[in-house]
């Protein structure tokens, strides 16, 4: 079966299903780094990204399955979030999307850079698809593509 992925604007009424998306995807990586998830927090820059107009809803076979924030600056595209439901991760789904990021900035002829925390494997998705190391914390790696 064919997945039909689509990306659109988050509206008022996907804040809890972002939410949730967020939770399932980050919270035991967030917890392992910090020893906490902060709810609040969370649902605060949620709504903050959905006013602003910043956040993407990813919808499988129109299921929203995940979300997505890209930030586009003069010298790099930036993926500020890219969170899959669990259940839909492994699936391609990942892959597909960060080929599409990858294509629009080259084009533009802008590296794309992501941050993934340490304990996260999706850290073998974005070395898989060429992205190297260029600084690291304690808690995280900051991967950026070639151009």
């Amino acid at each position: 079966m064919t997945l039909l992925v689509t990306v659109r604007n988050a509206q008022d009424t996907d804040t809890e299903f972002a939410y949730v998306a967020r939770e399932r995807s980050m919270r035991k990586y967030v917890e392992q780094t910090w020893g906490e998830w902060d709810e609040a927090n969370t649902k605060g820059q949620i709504a903050e990204d959905v006013l602003h107009g910043r956040l993407s809803i990813l919808e499988v076979n129109h299921e929203p399955v995940g979300l997505m924030r890209i930030d586009v600056h003069a010298t790099h595209v930036d993926i500020d979030q890219l969170f899959l439901l669990p259940k839909f991760q492994r699936r391609g789904i990942g892959t597909g999307l960060l080929q599409g990021i990858l294509a629009r900035a080259k084009d533009k002829n802008l590296p794309v850079r992501v941050w993934v925390l340490r304990v996260n494997p999706a850290r073998t998705l974005y070395e898989r698809m060429g992205f190297h190391v260029f600084e690291e914390t304690q808690a995280s790696l900051h991967l950026q593509s070639a151009v």
